[in-house]
Protein backbone atom coordinates (compact mmCIF):
# COMPACT_ATOMS: atom_id res chain seq x y z
CA UNK A 1 0.00 0.00 0.00
CA UNK A 2 1.05 3.64 -0.98
CA UNK A 3 -0.28 5.03 2.41
CA UNK A 4 -1.86 4.04 5.71
CA UNK A 5 -3.99 6.65 7.81
CA UNK A 6 -5.10 6.27 11.00
CA UNK A 7 -7.74 8.09 12.77
CA UNK A 8 -7.99 8.19 16.84
CA UNK A 9 -10.87 9.97 19.16
CA UNK A 10 -11.36 10.74 22.59
CA UNK A 11 -14.17 12.28 24.17
CA UNK A 12 -12.86 11.78 27.78
CA UNK A 13 -13.01 15.02 29.88
CA UNK A 14 -9.40 15.43 31.31
CA UNK A 15 -7.40 16.92 28.48
CA UNK A 16 -3.95 15.13 28.66
CA UNK A 17 -5.74 11.66 29.16
CA UNK A 18 -8.07 12.58 25.91
CA UNK A 19 -5.16 13.40 23.99
CA UNK A 20 -3.14 10.32 24.97
CA UNK A 21 -6.19 8.00 24.06
CA UNK A 22 -6.62 9.68 20.71
CA UNK A 23 -3.02 9.76 19.67
CA UNK A 24 -2.19 6.00 20.86
CA UNK A 25 -5.32 4.59 19.10
CA UNK A 26 -3.97 6.39 15.97
CA UNK A 27 -0.39 4.39 16.85
CA UNK A 28 -2.18 0.91 17.19
CA UNK A 29 -3.48 1.25 13.64
CA UNK A 30 -0.38 1.27 11.92
CA UNK A 31 2.08 -1.02 11.48
CA UNK A 32 4.84 1.30 11.44
CA UNK A 33 4.17 4.08 13.22
CA UNK A 34 7.24 5.90 12.92
CA UNK A 35 6.81 6.42 9.37
CA UNK A 36 3.95 8.74 9.69
CA UNK A 37 4.26 12.20 7.67
CA UNK A 38 1.74 14.10 9.06
CA UNK A 39 -0.87 14.77 12.10
CA UNK A 40 -4.02 16.48 11.71
CA UNK A 41 -5.66 17.40 14.52
CA UNK A 42 -9.34 18.93 15.29
CA UNK A 43 -10.65 19.57 18.99
CA UNK A 44 -13.57 21.56 20.40
CA UNK A 45 -13.08 24.44 22.02
CA UNK A 46 -13.00 23.24 25.89
CA UNK A 47 -9.49 21.57 24.26
CA UNK A 48 -7.53 24.19 23.09
CA UNK A 49 -4.61 24.18 24.95
CA UNK A 50 -0.56 23.81 24.72
CA UNK A 51 -1.29 20.80 26.74
CA UNK A 52 -3.32 19.43 24.34
CA UNK A 53 -0.46 18.79 21.54
CA UNK A 54 2.51 18.51 23.95
CA UNK A 55 0.58 15.47 25.06
CA UNK A 56 -0.32 14.25 21.85
CA UNK A 57 3.29 15.00 20.96
CA UNK A 58 4.46 12.51 23.90
CA UNK A 59 2.55 9.65 22.61
CA UNK A 60 3.16 10.15 19.44
CA UNK A 61 7.12 10.16 20.24
CA UNK A 62 7.57 11.53 16.80
CA UNK A 63 8.49 14.76 15.62
CA UNK A 64 6.21 14.52 12.55
CA UNK A 65 4.33 17.69 11.82
CA UNK A 66 0.92 18.22 13.55
CA UNK A 67 -1.41 20.82 12.08
CA UNK A 68 -5.11 21.47 12.84
CA UNK A 69 -7.78 23.66 14.71
CA UNK A 70 -11.01 24.05 16.93
CA UNK A 71 -14.11 23.36 15.60
CA UNK A 72 -17.91 23.71 17.53
CA UNK A 73 -18.59 20.12 15.93
CA UNK A 74 -16.02 16.99 14.79
CA UNK A 75 -16.78 14.97 11.77
CA UNK A 76 -16.46 10.82 12.96
CA UNK A 77 -17.23 7.92 10.30
CA UNK A 78 -19.95 7.03 13.26
CA UNK A 79 -21.82 11.01 13.09
CA UNK A 80 -20.82 14.07 14.93
CA UNK A 81 -19.03 14.42 18.27
CA UNK A 82 -20.19 17.60 19.99
CA UNK A 83 -17.13 17.30 22.53
CA UNK A 84 -13.39 15.84 22.00
CA UNK A 85 -10.47 15.57 20.37
CA UNK A 86 -9.88 13.66 16.81
CA UNK A 87 -6.44 12.67 15.05
CA UNK A 88 -5.77 11.79 11.91
CA UNK A 89 -2.86 10.13 11.55
CA UNK A 90 -1.20 9.97 7.81
CA UNK A 91 1.60 7.97 6.46
CA UNK A 92 2.28 8.38 2.78
CA UNK A 93 4.86 6.39 0.97
CA UNK A 94 6.20 8.92 -2.11
CA UNK A 95 4.75 12.00 -0.78
CA UNK A 96 6.88 15.07 0.57
CA UNK A 97 4.80 17.42 2.85
CA UNK A 98 6.21 21.16 3.89
CA UNK A 99 4.34 23.10 6.79
CA UNK A 100 4.08 26.77 7.51
CA UNK A 101 1.89 29.30 9.31
CA UNK A 102 1.36 33.06 9.89
CA UNK A 103 1.21 33.71 13.40
CA UNK A 104 -1.43 36.56 12.95
CA UNK A 105 -3.58 38.01 10.52
CA UNK A 106 -2.96 41.55 12.11
CA UNK A 107 -0.01 42.76 11.60
CA UNK A 108 0.88 42.13 8.32
CA UNK A 109 -0.99 42.55 4.91
CA UNK A 110 -2.70 39.46 4.68
CA UNK A 111 -1.96 39.37 0.49
CA UNK A 112 1.81 39.83 0.87
CA UNK A 113 2.02 37.52 4.19
CA UNK A 114 0.34 34.86 2.56
CA UNK A 115 2.78 34.91 -0.65
CA UNK A 116 5.61 34.99 2.10
CA UNK A 117 4.24 31.64 3.25
CA UNK A 118 3.28 30.07 0.07
CA UNK A 119 7.19 30.91 -0.92
CA UNK A 120 8.84 29.31 2.12
CA UNK A 121 6.25 25.98 1.68
CA UNK A 122 7.19 25.72 -2.16
CA UNK A 123 11.55 26.17 -1.07
CA UNK A 124 10.55 22.74 0.87
CA UNK A 125 9.26 20.79 -2.12
CA UNK A 126 11.60 21.82 -5.14
CA UNK A 127 11.71 19.72 -8.09
CA UNK A 128 8.44 17.77 -6.80
CA UNK A 129 4.43 17.82 -7.70
CA UNK A 130 3.24 19.58 -5.72
CA UNK A 131 -0.35 18.23 -5.67
CA UNK A 132 -2.97 20.00 -2.51
CA UNK A 133 -2.64 22.35 0.15
CA UNK A 134 -4.46 21.55 3.83
CA UNK A 135 -5.50 25.07 4.99
CA UNK A 136 -6.82 26.21 7.84
CA UNK A 137 -6.95 29.86 9.65
CA UNK A 138 -9.49 32.08 12.14
CA UNK A 139 -12.60 31.48 10.93
CA UNK A 140 -13.49 34.84 11.81
CA UNK A 141 -10.93 36.45 10.06
CA UNK A 142 -12.08 38.97 7.43
CA UNK A 143 -8.97 38.97 5.30
CA UNK A 144 -9.57 35.00 4.07
CA UNK A 145 -9.68 35.92 0.62
CA UNK A 146 -6.70 38.11 1.19
CA UNK A 147 -4.75 35.10 2.09
CA UNK A 148 -6.17 32.97 -0.70
CA UNK A 149 -5.51 34.96 -3.27
CA UNK A 150 -1.84 35.80 -1.83
CA UNK A 151 -1.09 32.05 -1.69
CA UNK A 152 -2.58 31.74 -5.14
CA UNK A 153 0.09 34.20 -6.52
CA UNK A 154 2.71 31.61 -5.65
CA UNK A 155 1.33 28.26 -5.92
CA UNK A 156 -0.91 29.40 -8.85
CA UNK A 157 -4.41 30.12 -9.54
CA UNK A 158 -5.94 26.59 -9.84
CA UNK A 159 -3.68 25.41 -7.47
CA UNK A 160 -6.37 23.59 -5.57
CA UNK A 161 -6.63 24.37 -1.23
CA UNK A 162 -8.90 22.27 0.99
CA UNK A 163 -9.72 23.35 4.34
CA UNK A 164 -11.40 25.60 6.55
CA UNK A 165 -11.95 28.27 9.00
CA UNK A 166 -11.48 27.39 12.85
CA UNK A 167 -14.81 28.01 14.87
CA UNK A 168 -15.82 27.98 18.47
CA UNK A 169 -18.89 27.13 20.39
CA UNK A 170 -20.58 28.95 17.97
CA UNK A 171 -20.27 32.63 20.04
CA UNK A 172 -17.80 33.67 17.70
CA UNK A 173 -15.57 35.54 20.06
CA UNK A 174 -12.33 33.48 19.20
CA UNK A 175 -11.02 30.45 17.51
CA UNK A 176 -7.75 28.52 17.69
CA UNK A 177 -5.34 27.23 15.37
CA UNK A 178 -2.79 24.37 16.03
CA UNK A 179 1.43 23.88 14.78
CA UNK A 180 3.45 21.55 15.85
CA UNK A 181 2.74 22.48 20.18
CA UNK A 182 1.60 25.99 19.93
CA UNK A 183 -2.08 26.98 19.98
CA UNK A 184 -2.65 29.98 17.87
CA UNK A 185 -5.29 32.93 17.71
CA UNK A 186 -6.08 35.10 14.47
CA UNK A 187 -3.85 32.50 12.54
CA UNK A 188 -3.22 30.34 9.90
CA UNK A 189 -1.35 26.90 9.16
CA UNK A 190 -1.05 25.38 6.58
CA UNK A 191 0.31 21.39 4.89
CA UNK A 192 1.47 21.38 1.29
CA UNK A 193 2.06 17.94 0.18
CA UNK A 194 3.78 17.06 -3.32
CA UNK A 195 4.58 13.47 -4.73
CA UNK A 196 2.46 10.93 -5.36
CA UNK A 197 -1.14 11.08 -4.52
CA UNK A 198 -4.67 10.10 -5.85
CA UNK A 199 -6.89 12.26 -4.56
CA UNK A 200 -10.68 13.97 -5.49
CA UNK A 201 -12.63 16.97 -4.40
CA UNK A 202 -15.93 17.53 -4.12
CA UNK A 203 -17.60 20.68 -3.41
CA UNK A 204 -21.33 21.66 -3.37
CA UNK A 205 -23.74 23.54 -0.71
CA UNK A 206 -27.80 23.17 -2.60
CA UNK A 207 -28.70 26.84 -2.05
CA UNK A 208 -30.85 27.76 -5.42
CA UNK A 209 -31.21 31.69 -6.70
CA UNK A 210 -34.20 33.36 -5.51
CA UNK A 211 -36.02 36.29 -7.78
CA UNK A 212 -34.45 38.48 -10.31
CA UNK A 213 -30.40 38.61 -10.85
CA UNK A 214 -28.75 41.95 -9.78
CA UNK A 215 -25.53 43.51 -10.00
CA UNK A 216 -23.19 44.91 -7.97
CA UNK A 217 -22.35 48.33 -8.70
CA UNK A 218 -19.87 49.35 -5.78
CA UNK A 219 -17.97 46.93 -3.50
CA UNK A 220 -14.67 47.48 -1.76
CA UNK A 221 -13.38 43.68 -0.82
CA UNK A 222 -16.38 42.37 1.22
CA UNK A 223 -18.29 45.35 1.47
CA UNK A 224 -21.38 45.87 -0.60
CA UNK A 225 -22.24 49.22 -1.39
CA UNK A 226 -24.39 49.12 -3.90
CA UNK A 227 -26.63 46.77 -5.82
CA UNK A 228 -28.28 47.85 -9.21
CA UNK A 229 -27.28 51.68 -8.26
CA UNK A 230 -29.08 51.31 -4.71
CA UNK A 231 -28.06 50.88 -1.34
CA UNK A 232 -27.19 47.28 -0.91
CA UNK A 233 -29.22 47.00 1.88
CA UNK A 234 -32.70 47.36 -0.61
CA UNK A 235 -32.14 43.81 -1.76
CA UNK A 236 -33.20 42.68 1.84
CA UNK A 237 -35.44 45.62 2.53
CA UNK A 238 -37.54 45.04 -1.02
CA UNK A 239 -37.47 41.14 -0.40
CA UNK A 240 -39.00 40.88 2.88
CA UNK A 241 -40.64 44.11 3.20
CA UNK A 242 -38.82 45.40 6.34
CA UNK A 243 -36.65 48.43 7.53
CA UNK A 244 -33.11 47.70 7.92
CA UNK A 245 -33.75 48.04 12.17
CA UNK A 246 -36.10 45.08 11.77
CA UNK A 247 -33.64 42.84 9.84
CA UNK A 248 -31.31 43.02 11.96
CA UNK A 249 -33.06 41.30 14.54
CA UNK A 250 -33.20 38.26 11.89
CA UNK A 251 -29.48 38.53 11.11
CA UNK A 252 -28.44 35.50 12.13
CA UNK A 253 -31.74 33.35 10.82
CA UNK A 254 -31.51 35.72 7.25
CA UNK A 255 -28.10 35.04 6.60
CA UNK A 256 -28.23 31.58 7.01
CA UNK A 257 -31.27 30.38 4.87
CA UNK A 258 -31.26 33.58 2.56
CA UNK A 259 -27.59 34.45 2.08
CA UNK A 260 -26.14 36.04 -1.50
CA UNK A 261 -24.99 33.90 -4.30
CA UNK A 262 -22.25 35.61 -6.34
CA UNK A 263 -21.97 34.13 -9.82
CA UNK A 264 -18.37 34.37 -11.31
CA UNK A 265 -17.34 33.99 -14.79
CA UNK A 266 -16.38 31.08 -16.34
CA UNK A 267 -17.84 29.17 -12.98
CA UNK A 268 -21.12 27.15 -13.12
CA UNK A 269 -21.85 26.99 -9.41
CA UNK A 270 -22.72 30.54 -7.29
CA UNK A 271 -20.59 31.06 -4.62
CA UNK A 272 -22.26 31.63 -1.43
CA UNK A 273 -21.82 34.81 0.90
CA UNK A 274 -22.78 34.68 4.72
CA UNK A 275 -24.12 38.29 5.35
CA UNK A 276 -21.90 39.47 8.80
CA UNK A 277 -24.29 43.16 9.09
CA UNK A 278 -26.34 45.36 7.58
CA UNK A 279 -24.82 48.55 8.13
CA UNK A 280 -26.71 51.82 9.10
CA UNK A 281 -25.26 53.45 5.60
CA UNK A 282 -26.61 50.97 3.60
CA UNK A 283 -24.04 49.03 3.20
CA UNK A 284 -23.51 45.16 3.60
CA UNK A 285 -20.92 43.37 5.34
CA UNK A 286 -20.16 39.85 3.83
CA UNK A 287 -17.58 37.06 5.31
CA UNK A 288 -15.76 37.09 2.01
CA UNK A 289 -15.19 39.42 -0.80
CA UNK A 290 -17.59 40.06 -3.53
CA UNK A 291 -16.32 41.57 -6.70
CA UNK A 292 -17.44 44.83 -8.47
CA UNK A 293 -19.62 43.97 -11.32
CA UNK A 294 -21.00 40.38 -10.78
CA UNK A 295 -23.97 39.43 -11.13
CA UNK A 296 -25.98 37.89 -7.54
CA UNK A 297 -28.94 36.78 -6.60
CA UNK A 298 -30.82 35.78 -2.89
CA UNK A 299 -30.74 32.57 -2.62
CA UNK A 300 -32.28 29.90 -0.49
CA UNK A 301 -32.15 25.95 0.84
CA UNK A 302 -33.64 23.41 2.33
CA UNK A 303 -32.86 20.46 4.05
CA UNK A 304 -33.90 17.86 1.40
CA UNK A 305 -31.60 20.30 -0.98
CA UNK A 306 -29.17 20.42 1.20
CA UNK A 307 -28.47 16.98 1.58
CA UNK A 308 -28.41 16.40 -1.64
CA UNK A 309 -26.20 18.66 -1.96
CA UNK A 310 -23.66 16.35 0.34
CA UNK A 311 -24.59 13.38 -2.21
CA UNK A 312 -23.26 15.14 -4.96
CA UNK A 313 -20.30 16.63 -3.37
CA UNK A 314 -19.12 12.61 -2.85
CA UNK A 315 -19.99 11.22 -5.93
CA UNK A 316 -17.52 14.45 -7.39
CA UNK A 317 -14.88 12.78 -4.98
CA UNK A 318 -16.22 9.58 -6.70
CA UNK A 319 -15.58 10.96 -10.27
CA UNK A 320 -11.95 12.48 -9.50
CA UNK A 321 -10.51 9.37 -8.26
CA UNK A 322 -11.54 7.53 -11.43
CA UNK A 323 -13.89 5.72 -9.30
CA UNK A 324 -11.05 4.22 -6.96
CA UNK A 325 -12.25 3.37 -3.45
CA UNK A 326 -11.44 6.47 -1.38
CA UNK A 327 -9.30 4.80 1.13
CA UNK A 328 -9.89 8.10 3.70
CA UNK A 329 -12.17 11.35 3.51
CA UNK A 330 -11.66 15.01 5.09
CA UNK A 331 -14.48 16.50 5.10
CA UNK A 332 -15.62 19.91 5.99
CA UNK A 333 -18.93 21.33 6.69
CA UNK A 334 -20.24 24.62 7.12
CA UNK A 335 -21.43 25.31 10.97
CA UNK A 336 -24.83 27.27 8.91
CA UNK A 337 -25.13 23.22 7.37
CA UNK A 338 -25.59 22.15 10.83
CA UNK A 339 -27.72 24.63 11.79
CA UNK A 340 -30.14 24.42 8.86
CA UNK A 341 -30.33 20.64 9.06
CA UNK A 342 -30.56 20.48 12.84
CA UNK A 343 -31.93 17.03 13.89
CA UNK A 344 -30.64 15.76 10.21
CA UNK A 345 -27.42 16.74 10.28
CA UNK A 346 -26.04 13.32 11.37
CA UNK A 347 -28.44 12.72 7.53
CA UNK A 348 -25.24 14.18 5.97
CA UNK A 349 -22.01 12.24 7.43
CA UNK A 350 -24.46 8.89 6.33
CA UNK A 351 -25.21 10.01 3.01
CA UNK A 352 -21.41 10.42 2.21
CA UNK A 353 -20.72 7.06 3.79
CA UNK A 354 -22.86 5.31 1.78
CA UNK A 355 -21.55 7.15 -1.57
CA UNK A 356 -17.42 6.62 -0.38
CA UNK A 357 -18.10 3.33 1.25
CA UNK A 358 -18.91 2.31 4.76
CA UNK A 359 -15.67 1.31 5.25
CA UNK A 360 -13.69 4.41 4.51
CA UNK A 361 -13.00 6.64 7.36
CA UNK A 362 -14.45 10.37 7.55
CA UNK A 363 -12.47 12.69 9.17
CA UNK A 364 -13.73 16.33 9.71
CA UNK A 365 -15.24 19.04 11.43
CA UNK A 366 -17.60 21.70 11.29
CA UNK A 367 -16.33 25.32 9.90
CA UNK A 368 -16.95 28.94 10.01
CA UNK A 369 -16.04 29.09 5.86
CA UNK A 370 -14.65 26.53 3.71
CA UNK A 371 -11.71 26.15 1.20
CA UNK A 372 -11.90 24.73 -2.08
CA UNK A 373 -12.27 24.91 -5.93
CA UNK A 374 -15.45 26.00 -7.26
CA UNK A 375 -15.47 23.97 -9.77
CA UNK A 376 -14.40 20.48 -9.44
CA UNK A 377 -14.87 18.02 -12.17
CA UNK A 378 -11.93 16.89 -14.62
CA UNK A 379 -9.76 19.62 -13.58
CA UNK A 380 -9.68 21.88 -10.58
CA UNK A 381 -10.92 25.28 -10.64
CA UNK A 382 -9.77 28.25 -8.59
CA UNK A 383 -10.19 28.02 -4.76
CA UNK A 384 -12.24 30.41 -3.27
CA UNK A 385 -13.53 31.36 0.44
CA UNK A 386 -17.10 29.69 0.25
CA UNK A 387 -19.96 29.57 3.14
CA UNK A 388 -22.74 27.13 3.57
CA UNK A 389 -20.89 24.35 1.45
CA UNK A 390 -19.88 20.65 2.21
CA UNK A 391 -15.93 19.96 0.89
CA UNK A 392 -14.82 16.58 1.00
CA UNK A 393 -11.33 16.08 -0.11
CA UNK A 394 -10.67 11.85 -0.78
CA UNK A 395 -7.77 10.26 -0.90
CA UNK A 396 -7.09 6.49 -3.01
CA UNK A 397 -4.51 3.87 -3.41
CA UNK A 398 -2.47 4.39 -6.62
Amino acid sequence: MSFKIAIGLSTRKAIPEAAQEAALKCVSQLPAPGDASLALVFSTPDFASAGLLKSIRQALKSNIPIIGCSAVNLITSEGIQKEGVIIALLSLANTKISCGLIETDKNKDPLSGAQELGTGLASHLKGQRRQFCLLFNDGLSENTSGLIKGLQSVLGVSFPFIGGGSSDNLKFRQTYQYYDQRVLTKGTVCALLAGKLNFGLGIKHGWRPLGKTRVISESSGNIIKKIDGQNACYLYEDYFAKTIKELKKELPRISILYPIGVHLKGESEYLLRNIISLNDDGSITTQGDVPQGSSIRLMIATKESCLEAARQAALQVQVNLRDKKAEFALVISSASRAYLLGRQAHSEIKIIREILGRETPLFGFYSYGEYAPLGSINYYGQTYLHNQTIAILGIAQE
